[in-house]
């Protein structure tokens, strides 16, 4: 068949669907990140079906030859993913409290068909697009285009990825975004049709950044959108912040907080507070300095201030909600809080203040992000800052002997980590199990302590309390708990873990039951493609592995993954483009020992990773710095995937489709694997360094595959 698809715009449109799917994968990340109530284990499942999906859409661009005679094929495509992102964002946000309970957890079976669903449009269209586009590519040039491709679409998503994460985002709503990417691609689109002569499409194009103009400047989705996930609510306040979405919503006269989805608080929940803080501050005969981690403007910090202290510390690492605080409630205006606007677990690190009781109150660890206040490492930072008498509350839902076994380990977990630091742990149940610890004695007569206190409370009293019951149920909470259990660590997190498969359980799934057949589909794929193709398979399962472990690391080490998504994305594409780029321009010819020189360079930056993660942990490093530092890891680490795709093009040959198709599937197929294995099950169970040490061990793998092939040729 004869070709029509004209060359000219080809590159541009390169740029464009780089960039495109880049801010479109960022934008949908944060937002599957928030409807999914800020759990990282969202990433893994988004990212999975996004490349898997994209992979698809590119193993069906082996029929891109035949589109070639309709030489609008493009400008319809680039319309296409133009249209198709708002769209998406607009229905995940309908539908889901229409499929879902509102505030419930989504089963994971249902979060992955539902990813899968809303994301297949423009995965789709993304992946086949690529492949078209090569196609077009080769009639510019006399050689096989498919790395000059990669190289393209990877610049234009580095450069779209620097625009929206650091400048773009912070600044615009999501639609906002979404809109504009409309206006570039409808733009373009008009631009080539008009070029190929075809005034309707032209027109209809245009007709698309007129639109697109519209909404940007005058729609209000945001808004509306986000009403569909707080039915019967009126939203008082709404801002994306670096740490997450935060929503204030007003209803009869209660003011609620959500971050990511999940409510912070609730004005008027008396109980709450006054079980976060009297169960600890009884305990202590005269506590002088107090330091609250998290929930401080929920009405906590007017109960501390009970005890007549001479300070108050409220750590808070959003600004984001200490606006709120100061605008919509009275919880921070006494001179005796002082508020700390920064990660709590920082200011542990860093400060010199010695405190009598230190509330952390913060939901379980069902993420990353809050799994780092459960470790062995927090709890033996927080010893430094605490003196002789001093009593730490840290609590758990709910009471540990109505749960089930995954519930019990979890409790458990968290119960041997405090007694590694602390010579006392007292399990306290109320709404929520509270652990409290100290190197002192402690008493679970709490009615009896508020009592002698003379401190006036609502419910957590002798009325409320009854002191022997509480010590039967306190006795047998403790006894149910097994003391043999492992300890929660930063890089080992067994209670995120036992946090998840208590998820999994609930909706009947276990992981290692589901992993079977991605196994099956591993060893398939490695049996039916060439070493090179199992190769970029391998070198995409590590690569996009590695991003991940750098994303959930620097969560461990920051907190603040909802910012660094999207720069740690820029970074990593910019390095595929860069690597991919340079083994074109300088190292056109080479051949498969190149190939596997990578890969066993990929072994050992493997192996060099967990030590240098432990020695950024003990380190001292500023938040700026430690970002500039894992972008620049991200960077270096895509360098060498993205040398290892050129070398594999060139190494492979064969028709053009074919090979884009077949190479850049291939290294999505490896990728989406590596995104769900990774971060839903190896590194939760088996903790950073020995994750990083089997991916390389399998890069190893298949360098001698490749080896023993070479070989025997």
């Amino acid at each position: 068949m004869e070709s029509k698809l004209p060359a000219r715009g080809t590159i541009p449109a390169l740029l464009a669907l780089g960039a495109t799917a880049v801010a479109t994968q960022i934008i949908l990340l944060r937002e599957f990140l928030s409807i999914f109530h800020g759990n990282e284990l969202v990433i893994g499942i988004v990212l999975a079906c996004w490349l898997i999906l994209t992979g698809a859409g590119a193993f069906l661009g082996r029929t891109a030859q035949r589109w070639t005679a309709y030489r609008n094929a493009i400008p319809v495509a680039l319309l296409a993913l133009g249209i198709v992102p708002p769209v998406t964002v607009f229905l995940l946000r309908f539908l889901r409290n229409m499929l879902f309970t509102a505030g419930s957890m989504i089963p994971i079976v249902e979060a992955l068909l539902t990813a899968s669903l809303l994301l297949a449009p423009f995965c789709c269209i993304s992946g086949f697009s690529f492949a078209l586009l090569a196609t077009a590519l080769s009639n510019r040039v006399n050689r096989n285009p498919t790395a000059a491709a990669y190289s393209w679409e990877s610049l234009g998503s580095a450069g779209a990825g620097f625009l929206f994460s650091l400048l773009l985002l912070p600044n615009l709503e999501t639609f906002q975004g979404l809109f504009l990417l409309l206006i570039v691609n409808a733009g373009l689109a008009s631009v080539l049709a008009y070029w190929n002569r075809s005034r309707f499409v032209s027109l209809v194009a245009a007709l698309g950044v007129i639109a697109g103009i519209s909404l940007f400047g005058f729609g209000n989705l945001d808004l509306v959108s986000r009403g569909f996930l707080f039915p019967g609510q009126t939203i008082a306040f709404l801002r994306d912040t670096p740490y997450g979405n935060l929503t204030m919503t007003r209803q009869e006269g209660q003011v609620s907080l959500f971050e990511n989805g999940v409510l912070m608080f609730s004005t008027g929940d008396v109980t709450a507070n006054e079980e976060n803080v009297h169960y600890a501050m009884a305990q202590h005969s005269s506590p002088r300095n107090v330091l609250l981690i998290g929930g401080g403007i929920a009405g906590t910090t007017l109960e501390v201030l009970k005890y007549g202290v001479e300070r108050l510390d409220y750590a808070e690492m959003n600004p984001w909600i200490l606006r709120i605080g100061r605008d919509f409630t009275d919880a921070l205006e006494d001179p005796r809080i002082h508020v700390i606007s920064d990660d709590g677990r920082r200011y542990v690190r860093t400060t010199n203040r010695r405190y009598d009781v230190v509330l952390i109150n913060l939901p379980d660890p069902e993420t990353i992000q809050l799994n780092r206040f459960y470790t062995i490492e927090f709890f033996q930072e927080l010893t430094r800052v605490l003196t002789d008498s001093a009593v730490v509350s840290i609590s758990l839902l709910p009471a540990a002997e109505y749960l089930g076994p995954e519930a019990r380990r979890t409790s458990s977990i968290l119960y041997a980590t405090l007694r590694r630091c602390f010579a006392n742990v007292l399990v306290v149940p109320g709404m929520r199990t509270y652990f409290l610890a100290s190197n002192r004695a402690l008493d679970i007569r709490i009615g009896r302590l508020i009592d002698e206190r003379h401190v006036t409370t609502t419910y957590v009293n002798r009325y409320y309390l009854d002191d022997r019951m509480l010590q039967e149920r306190s006795a047998e909470i403790t006894g149910s708990l097994d003391a043999a259990s492992p300890v929660n660590a930063d890089f080992e997190p067994i209670s995120y873990y036992h946090q998840l498969s208590y998820w999994l359980s609930y909706f009947g799934a276990v992981p290692e039951v589901w992993m079977l057949p991605v196994v099956a589909a591993l060893l398939l794929l490695i049996w039916r493609f060439s070493p090179v193709g199992m190769g970029i398979f391998v070198g995409g399962l590590v690569g996009v592995s590695l991003e991940i472990l750098l994303l959930l690391v620097f969560q461990t080490l920051s907190g603040s993954l909802y910012y660094m998504i999207g720069v740690v994305i820029t970074a990593f594409m910019a390095g595929l483009a860069a690597g991919s780029w340079g083994m074109r321009r300088f190292f056109p010819q080479s051949g498969m020992r190149v190939f596997i020189g990578i890969q066993l360079g990929v072994t050992v930056v493997c192996i060099l990773l967990p030590p240098l993660f432990s020695g950024l942990r003990e380190a001292t490093i500023s938040p700026e710095a430690m970002q500039a530092l894992f972008s620049l890891l991200a960077f270096s680490l895509a360098l060498l995937f993205g040398m290892e795709f050129a070398v594999a093009s060139s190494v492979r040959g064969g028709a053009v489709a074919a090979t884009a198709s077949e190479l850049y599937g291939l290294d999505l197929a490896g990728s989406a694997l590596g995104a769900l294995v990774i971060s839903v099950y190896a590194i939760p169970l088996f903790g950073v360094t020995r994750v990083s040490q089997l991916l390389g061990l399998a890069s190893a793998v298949a360098a001698t595959v490749c080896i023993a092939v070479r070989n025997r040729n």
